[in-house]
């Protein structure tokens, strides 16, 4: 029995540590519904709730996190972001977790660099400080000099971090599955599929390789923007265990009088921190997660400079896309554009009530209909919808969480610096620009190419198909049953979509013809041949809609 629960007999010290520190927090009612007080000792059942006197529930998680280690202090950071799925009274608990934790040893931390670099660290560095500037779960940061005289600092992961994990998430993956199926109220967000998407996190964030990478990808989205300042690397001293970045010094982003001594306008800052964040997500699709003020310096000049580049978000351009008709339908108090916007963002749950969401979906949006775009609090109304989201039972996409997140966090910090900092009114042109681009005729040209391609490809395997369908009914291995109801009304759909596909190709030979003829230089043709073929696509967008 035990062996069938717990999965492997090493993991159980570990499991009644975990069990029994549930237990003595006051979530012995967990350990029960996951049919688990058999794991748990008879002196730690008689200790049961010690620790949890005087001290509400989401306190008493936060410090359950803390006590368990690493994983879990990641564990308690990463739900602190989930809205969706959480009480607001928990997420801020979960939010205060330290990350600023005890340091290891500064010997071990030597000892690591020497095994990685294979050479003393007097040979590496001009200077090496073994005092960590600062610890977190997974790592602790060293600085050191160059020999050139650079100032860097290094990123080194704790000893022995990765067993530790491992061995969690075993435990973890073990206990979702039984909260899947003894407790319904959790089924629903699918805990198996959550500790997945925590499993790919944390390893990413173990691996400073994938970091480097990041850092190198942001370097090249904003290089020659003197507004933003990304940390060169130093490749030579970069492992998997170890990061060797430039050491920023400069003022954080909320430190109002540092930025005064620095000669800088809060005000600009705000700005700046914003269309960063606005440009990594909407231009790049690969933004910052976790743009907090802590993760936010400013240099001389009121150069914004983000630091910790372990947690970032990825959105392909269609997402994108669906993610500015989301927004500007929330902006616009558009219902049906909210409605539609999330069901093709995937944001979907089972047994919704689909009247009693749209009546919640328009309470929310009236809310803010007599209000122009500058009075909108963007964090509010995300915060909102987010809210309507958890009471309906929704599953949101982790990367558009991290979305919700990244833009109530650089708002807040925003209004922080100056009270009237509207991030809506910056977000509505690049928005606005955002769902015009899928008009565009390039992009037109790109589907009708790849349209006109999957047709020739159902062309070419068609008639082997065919024929293979044919000897098999002449084989009487396929029986072909024919039902002639609607057959008209078929063919009428047949040819509308032959007509439309026509269509598409003529638009895209008078694009590409016409871009031929522009380079030839005849431009008063080009032009013809570009405004007939703006013209034929608009047709074609009215038509493929007109025909559902």
């Amino acid at each position: 029995m035990i062996r069938e629960t717990v999965g492997h007999l090493r993991d159980l010290p570990r499991y009644r540590q975990i069990l029994a520190t549930l237990a003595r927090y006051g979530y012995q009612d967990v350990v029960a519904a996951l049919r688990l007080e058999g794991i748990v000792r008879p002196l730690e059942r008689a200790a049961l709730g010690e620790a949890a006197t005087g001290l509400d529930r989401p306190r008493r998680l936060r410090l359950i996190c803390e006590e368990l280690g690493p994983t879990f202090v990641k564990l308690g950071q990463v739900l602190s972001t989930r809205r969706d799925l959480l009480p607001e009274s928990y997420t801020n608990e979960l939010a205060a977790l330290r990350d600023d934790v005890r340091p290891f040893p500064s010997e071990q931390a030597e000892a690591i660099l020497v095994e990685e670099y294979g050479r003393p660290l007097s040979a590496c560095f001009a200077d090496f400080d073994p005092a960590p500037i600062a610890a977190a779960s997974i790592s602790q940061v060293h600085r050191a000099t160059l020999r050139d005289g650079r100032a860097v600092a290094l990123k080194v992961r704790r000893p022995d971090i990765p067993k530790l994990v491992a061995a969690d998430l075993d435990i973890l993956k073990n206990l979702a599955q039984l909260a899947e199926r003894h407790l319904p109220a959790l089924a629903v967000y699918r805990p198996m599929a959550l500790v997945r998407e925590f499993e790919r996190t944390i390893k990413r964030e173990m691996d400073f390789s994938v970091e480097l990478r990041t850092i190198r990808r942001c370097q090249s989205q904003f290089a020659g923007d003197p507004t933003a300042h990304i940390p060169f690397v130093v490749e030579e001293f970069s492992t998997p265990r170890v990061l060797a970045m430039e050491f920023i010094g400069g003022v954080r982003v909320d430190d109002l009088e540092g930025l005064r001594a620095l000669g800088v306008d809060p005000a600009e800052v705000a700005g700046r921190g914003a269309e960063i964040l606005i440009k990594q997500i909407f231009q790049y699709g690969f933004f910052h997660a976790d743009p907090h003020p802590g993760n936010l310096r400013v240099l001389p000049g009121g150069v914004v400079a983000p630091l910790d580049y372990g947690m970032f978000g990825q959105l392909d351009l269609r997402t994108r896309e669906r993610i500015a008709d989301l927004l500007i339908a929330l902006m616009a108090q558009d219902v049906d554009g909210v409605l539609k916007a999330l069901d093709d963002l995937d944001v979907r749950g089972e047994d919704v009530d689909g009247a009693e969401l749209r009546r919640d979906v328009g309470e929310l949006v009236q809310t803010y209909c007599d209000l122009s775009l500058e009075s909108i609090d963007l964090s509010v109304l995300l915060g909102e919808l987010v809210a309507l989201v958890r009471r309906h039972r929704l599953l949101i996409p982790p990367d558009l969480v991290l979305l919700i997140r990244s833009l109530v966090t650089i708002e807040g910090t925003g209004r922080a610096l100056d009270p009237k900092f509207d991030i809506a009114a910056r977000l509505k042109p690049r928005l606005q620009k955002l769902a015009m681009r899928r008009f565009s005729p390039s992009r037109l040209l790109r589907q009708a190419t790849a349209a006109a391609q999957d047709v020739q490809r159902i062309a070419t395997l068609l008639p082997d198909l065919l024929s293979h369908s044919l000897e098999s009914i002449k084989r009487g291995e396929l029986n072909v049953k024919f039902d002639l109801q609607g057959f008209e009304r078929l063919v009428k759909q047949l040819t509308r979509a032959a007509n439309t596909l026509a269509v598409g190709i003529v638009i895209a030979g008078l694009l590409v013809s016409s871009s031929l003829i522009y380079r030839g230089g005849a431009t008063s043709l080009a032009q013809a041949g570009y405004g007939l073929g703006v013209a034929l696509s608009l047709w074609l967008i009215w038509n493929m809609s007109r025909g559902g």
